[in-house]
């Protein structure tokens, strides 16, 4: 951010900085477009939201002389399929009315039916659900009355299904095997439509955004938790990104190029005793005929050492940037060794503010945590143990974080028992 000011005036900055701030799920794409505006920045002049004869103002403009290009920065998700298949609404509005009826957490197993919607261009999976705005009154009026008469009844294990024209759906009910659920649906985000997915959907509308640029033209776009950029095994029936965007070029010829950011993870393996790595994939895909291939090719080759490495996958980043104010770090964590004794840095300063207490074991939300069972806290225990022993800290260290980190633990180095707060010996 502090660079991009070389780049531009305050403020373009001062915007991403606002949209940064702002929960939801712009704040994604914002992340994206500063990652990308910096990475482009130290290749060329860039400016932003250049005026169009359309009106419209693109993200970018880029010359270094060799290439110049008109694009527009974009996030594709699966967000609209989400919506129209809200199974994970569903499976929360299910466990509030539990909670109502005194059932214990967890101990639900749903399992949602699907449908195959055909049409001229193929086929699309529907799950059987009712549609969003119906899901509130669908439980309170329908699946609330069934479990509270078979609680009244004595039954142990509770069960309702429901197989009509449009909804299809089994839930189980075991309290005892609290604080669990599972469940279980057909897989809708997998693209089988070439031109009717949410990446030709986000693609389409950047055309519209870049109408009347002149010269070359594309889009850029970030993962912002598409099935259609993850890296998995395809389905025999689903079209690839690769597909998609050759379609988008061929449907829209005066967009020249389109390049692809996805996420990759190499898992945390206890064999390598190695961390997770991510790292970011580009694809680039030029339409036929485009006389810019090769100097797009090595630009973006080379832009790709200036972007950041993720931490978070799209899912986990997507989820993160709809949440009010900051990740907890390493609250609630511990580590103990000796005389030794570690805890967050963030979590020291609200204990030390009055906000919290480490019985609260990190817990976001503290006044719901307190309502909970709770077993003792062993940072809180340890604290406890040496100052019964008459011994006080000798040191405290602050042990930084490593890049990615958003916390430093706090060390207490604990000494021999001092005579000023316990027996002589």
């Amino acid at each position: 951010m502090n660079e991009l000011r070389e780049a531009f005036d305050g403020d373009v900055v001062d915007k991403l900085a606002a949209r940064l701030n702002r929960p939801g799920k712009d704040r994604l794409a914002a992340m994206w477009e500063v990652a990308v505006l910096h990475a482009l920045a130290k290749y060329g002049t860039l400016r932003n939201e250049v005026p169009l004869p359309s009106g419209r103002r693109p993200d970018v403009s880029f010359d270094n002389g060799a290439l110049r290009f008109t694009a527009d920065i974009t996030v594709v998700s699966d967000e609209g399929l989400d919506d129209d298949n809200p199974y994970f609404e569903l499976s929360q509005l299910i466990e509030a009315a539990k909670a109502k009826l005194g059932l214990p957490i967890g101990g639900v197993d749903l399992r949602v039916k699907s449908k195959r919607d055909q049409s001229a261009r193929g086929i699309r999976t529907v799950l059987r659900l009712p549609p969003r705005k119906q899901l509130h009154a669908f439980v309170r009026d329908l699946i609330a009355p069934q479990l509270r008469d078979q609680m009244n009844a004595g039954e142990k294990l509770l069960r309702i299904t429901i197989d009509d024209n449009e909804v299809g759906l089994d839930i189980t009910i075991n309290p005892t095997r609290s604080p669990y659920s599972s469940g279980g649906f057909a897989a809708y985000d997998a693209p089988t439509i070439k031109d009717r997915n949410p990446l030709y959907n986000a693609l389409k509308a950047k055309a519209a955004q870049l109408r009347g640029a002149e010269g070359v033209t594309g889009v850029i776009v970030g993962d912002g938790d598409c099935t259609a950029l993850a890296d998995r095994p395809p389905h025999w029936a689903e079209v690839s990104a690769t597909t998609i965007v050759e379609e988008f070029l061929r449907q829209y010829s005066s967009i020249d190029f389109v390049l692809l950011l996805m996420v990759r993870e190499r898992p945390w393996s206890s064999h390598r005793a190695e961390p997770a790595e991510r790292w970011v994939r580009p694809m680039l895909i030029v339409r036929q005929g485009c006389q810019a291939k090769d100097q797009l090719d090595v630009l973006f080759s080379t832009m790709l050492v200036e972007l950041p490495k993720p931490v978070a996958m799209p899912v986990n980043a997507a989820l993160r940037a709809r949440e009010t104010g900051y990740g907890l770090g390493h609250y609630g964590g511990c580590l103990m060794g000796g005389r030794k004794i570690r805890i967050s840095s963030r979590e020291l300063v609200e204990i030390l503010a009055g906000l919290r207490t480490l019985a609260d074991d990190g817990a976001k939300n503290i006044e719901a945590s307190r309502r909970m069972p709770r077993q003792p806290n062993p940072a809180q225990a340890a604290f406890l143990r040496n100052l019964q022993e008459g011994r006080l800290p000798t040191v405290i260290s602050v042990i930084k974080a490593d890049e990615n980190g958003n916390d430093d633990w706090v060390e207490f180095e604990f000494g021999n028992p001092d005579p000023a707060i316990s027996p002589f010996s």
